[in-house]
């Protein structure tokens, strides 16, 4: 295993406050919730970026347990970096389309 540490685009934080709007209108607990799932998915992530599946090109994909949202990032030399966390169920052109327009947002 070769684990690497975390960075996050800017823009993944639009997409965390998005999905967890949606988680509040079906769980009281909805933020604390997502935000369980989303914390135990990059741990997974920055123990073992390559244990997760390429979904597009150089991106990755790992799904939250239990979950519809998937955390996509790329590995660089000394570090993965999330992209974007989207619902997993929408058009995976669009969901290509978004992933590909932030990979120049990484710094």
């Amino acid at each position: 295993m070769n684990g690497k540490p975390i960075h996050k685009i800017l823009p993944v934080a639009d997409d965390l406050d998005l999905a967890i709007l949606h988680y509040l209108t079906w769980r009281d607990d909805g933020e604390e919730h997502f935000l369980k799932k989303y914390n135990e998915t990059l741990d997974q992530i920055e123990y073992n970026p390559a244990a997760f599946p390429v979904k597009f090109d150089d991106v990755q994909g790992a799904i939250l347990e239990r979950s519809y949202y998937i955390v996509y990032y790329v590995q660089e030399p000394k570090r993965s970096v999330v992209l974007a966390v989207l619902d997993g169920r929408r058009n995976p052109c669009s969901i290509n389309r978004i992933v590909r327009a932030r990979k120049t947002f990484r710094r």
